[in-house]
């Protein structure tokens, strides 16, 4: 009986030790390798991403990268004139990937301003994005959705709703505006911001001084040459939509203190500021002892004044607030009673909460070598994280076209756009996270009988 129970002991103990081993083993770790072709020569320039993720590096001029992954990713290999390599990660942190040449991709009709031309012949810098892998991204706007989607292209974005990224191609290359150039459909536009990224067909990025022959300087930052999508072959009709949530992060992202850490930190500011000074400390706030080397304890009240419980102060009867305002500062109709939050008040979760999201698009399209159309609405609708943000935006295309004659063809792109989008200043002063960030601990949200508090007494 004892060996049986043994047994069952040593059996508990490897199954443990396996479980942990597990969970060590499916943590990210740092894999490197080189990227060859066929005849084991180095491809410089490849693109190396962590499949379903927008994690991604570029070879060396040897071909050799390193990336985090953990056992399980797969790691898709892309470039010019080669087929598209996945590789699963194992436990192996070392790697060959090798790729194949692509005929076909050197046959890939690519847009570089009026005109097009292989892939093959291109002699100038040109990003192709895979439009299909760019759209599996859940943003409003095109360029949120170019981030790591081709080599030498930057995208920095706060992630505020309706918020444009700006798109560097390639770094700075002035003091001034660093903007690239975009091309609609052959139309040249200073920006994208309106553009539903389920119209668009292809997109080219020309990165370059040669893309300048076309467009003259307004190129010297680069060029987005945007392709909307035209109706072909027989009707269709399609249903497009996804709904999620954005969940702000936990713990405490300000690293604020807790209201006794913050009395301590005014107390020790005030007598040190007094005896640099060579006077003796002021502890007139009723934070502080009138002796000035203790602090006290922490008041039930921050209004009145560091009252305290049983203050005839804080009778609830006293309570008079007009929460509009309508009557100012006038002392005798505003008398407000704000209990004193001890534990603390988490001042970034009650300013940031968790936000839906949500799209929809229905197109029409359809063609004929006489005429093509293609009709769509799309609705857009993303709430902040930030409260009292969003953005809510309708968009309707029309592209269509008919051929007169051989020589003749008539047509229009139309886009129409409707949008709702309040945005605030990034920790400007005065903005929501400027003072969120700002405010007291000890400070509730809502004073006793429910409406916003704050300092404002009387």
């Amino acid at each position: 009986m004892k060996i049986y129970y043994y047994r069952i002991l040593k059996l508990c103990c490897l199954c443990m030790l396996l479980l942990l081993s597990a969970q060590v083993f499916s943590q990210n770790h740092q894999i490197s390798g080189r990227v060859i072709d066929g005849d084991r020569q180095p491809v410089a320039g490849a693109s190396i991403k962590i499949k379903g993720t927008t994690n991604g590096v570029i070879s060396s001029i040897n071909g050799s990268f390193a990336i985090d992954a953990k056992p399980g990713d797969v790691l898709v290999t892309s470039f010019i004139g080669y087929q598209a390599a996945q590789l699963t990660v194992g436990a192996s942190d070392r790697v060959t990937i090798i790729l194949t040449s692509s005929q076909q991709n050197l046959n890939e009709v690519v847009v570089t301003g009026y005109a097009s031309q292989k892939r093959k012949d291109l002699t100038g810098s040109v990003a192709v994005v895979n439009v299909t892998e760019m759209t599996k991204q859940p943003s409003a706007s095109v360029n949120s959705q170019l981030q790591g989607q081709a080599s030498g292209v930057t995208v920095i974005g706060n992630g505020q709703p309706g918020q444009q990224p700006n798109i560097r191609i390639r770094g700075f290359n002035s003091f001034g505006n660093n903007n690239p150039l975009y091309v609609v459909d052959g139309v040249p536009t200073d920006n994208i911001n309106d553009l539903n990224p389920d119209d668009v067909e292809s997109l080219q990025v020309l990165k370059d001084a040669g893309s300048a022959s076309i467009y003259g300087s307004r190129a010297s930052n680069g060029v987005v040459i945007v392709t909307t999508k035209k109706g072909k072959g027989p009707v269709k009709i399609t249903y497009e939509a996804y709904y999620g949530t954005q969940v702000p992060p936990g713990g405490n992202p300000f690293h604020t203190l807790s209201p006794t850490d913050m009395m301590t930190l005014q107390h020790n500011a005030i007598a040190n500021t007094a005896n640099f000074n060579g006077a003796t400390p002021n502890f007139s706030d009723p934070l502080y002892s009138p002796t000035g080397t203790t602090p006290y304890t922490l008041p039930d009240y921050i209004l009145p004044n560091g009252a305290h419980e049983g203050d005839a102060s804080v009778n609830p009867a006293l309570y008079n607030v007009n929460p509009n305002y309508t009557n100012g500062n006038d002392v005798n109709s505003f008398y407000r009673i704000n209990r004193a939050n001890k534990q603390g008040t988490d001042w970034f979760h009650s300013i940031f909460k968790t936000a839906p999201m949500q799209k929809h698009t229905i197109t029409a399209s359809g063609g004929s070598d006489q005429a093509h159309y293609l009709f769509g609405l799309n609705f857009f609708d993303q709430t902040g994280v930030l409260t009292g943000s969003y953005l809510k935006r309708f968009i309707l295309r029309a592209n269509s076209d008919y051929n007169i004659s051989k020589r003749i063809r008539i047509g229009e792109n139309l886009s129409y756009s409707v949008t709702n989008n309040p945005q605030i200043s990034d920790l400007a002063e005065g903005s929501t996270i400027g003072y969120a960030f700002r405010e007291h601990p000890l400070v509730p949200v809502y004073d006793i009988k429910g409406n916003y508090a704050g300092t404002f007494g009387t």
